[in-house]
């Protein structure tokens, strides 16, 4: 794959807030490019879970989301999902990617057998995207949704990472054909692209993967020996020491020049990080910009 010229990315949605931006348990990202052609190209990864906040957010940078390129959907949870018909409406309808898994019928159950749906929001299925315009291209494949940026297709679980439950114990549970099955999170994708001058830079939503085996399949696809940026969940949070040890320590070998992880990486795993990576570490929040080939002036705040 041709590498882009440039890229800027913009948190439109996290956990933290920094500013005039508000927080929120979700994430969005808005990915300022210049694509493989020569081409500028807007596209938003993952639609968070309270719109309010991330409109706010997106009006505090005066982002209106006509010029939107593409949506592109990690996965089917709640927290990832809450503000796609709006964002497609906005931009006069554009296509939005993701896993046949990703508008399926899950739910959570607790360890004391309490159940809650944790798949989109009402108002964000299919029926309602097409409505506002768009179309939904659903795919276990790696799709280049612009020229020089590409997702992950389904992951391959390779690695030592347990993927697909709640790292607080309980169950995830997808609906196929009215029947429940353990939900494998199968649908949990990222993105990768290359800039030019720069290196090959990694996004992911969740995680539910396993962040190593996200960058094992960006390795699979494009041949890279490391990556110069992580940005992204890591789904660390509730994991014991030894588990976040090891994935950093194996995450490490990529050598990042560049890691900001955020969202499902929990506290303690975020401290961790920023241990192992003092130079490299960017603490992430809404409305944090980072741009390829800079490291941000205030890194820490």
């Amino acid at each position: 794959m041709k590498q882009i010229k440039s890229l800027k990315i913009t948190t439109l949605a996290e956990n933290y807030a920094f500013g005039r931006g508000i927080g929120q348990w979700g994430l969005s990202l808005l990915l300022d490019l210049v694509d493989a052609e020569g081409e500028p190209r807007k596209v938003v990864f993952d639609t968070g879970m309270n719109r309010e906040a991330l409109l706010h957010n997106a009006e505090v940078i005066k982002e209106d989301f006509s010029d939107v390129d593409c949506v592109v959907l990690s996965h089917g949870h709640h927290d990832h999902t809450a503000t796609t018909t709006e964002i497609v409406e906005a931009s006069g309808g554009v296509k939005v990617y993701g896993h046949p898994h990703t508008f399926t019928e899950r739910v959570s159950e607790n360890r004391e057998g309490k159940r809650r749906r944790i798949g989109p929001p009402e108002g964000q299925g299919i029926g309602e995207i097409e409505a506002a315009g768009g179309t939904v291209v659903l795919t276990e494949a790696p799709v280049e949704v612009v020229p020089g940026l590409s997702t992950t297709g389904e992951v391959k679980r390779r690695s030592f990472e347990k993927g697909g439950a709640p790292s607080n114990g309980g169950r995830w549970i997808l609906m196929v054909d009215g029947e429940e099955t353990d939900d494998q999170v199968l649908d949990d994708l990222s993105l990768w692209t290359d800039v030019e001058g720069v290196g090959p830079w990694v996004i992911t939503g969740c995680a539910h993967a396993g962040p190593v085996n996200m960058i094992l399949q960006v390795q699979e696809l494009s041949g890279f020996d490391m990556i110069n940026g992580f940005i992204g969940g890591t789904h660390l949070i509730g994991r014991t020491d030894d588990y976040v040890q090891r994935s950093i320590e194996e995450m490490a070998k990529f050598k990042p020049k560049l890691i900001s992880p955020c969202h499902c990486t929990g506290f303690k795993a975020t401290a961790r990080f920023w241990q192992a990576f003092p130079e490299e570490f960017v603490l992430n929040n809404s409305l944090r910009i980072i741009e390829t080939g800079k490291m941000p002036r205030h890194r820490l705040i």
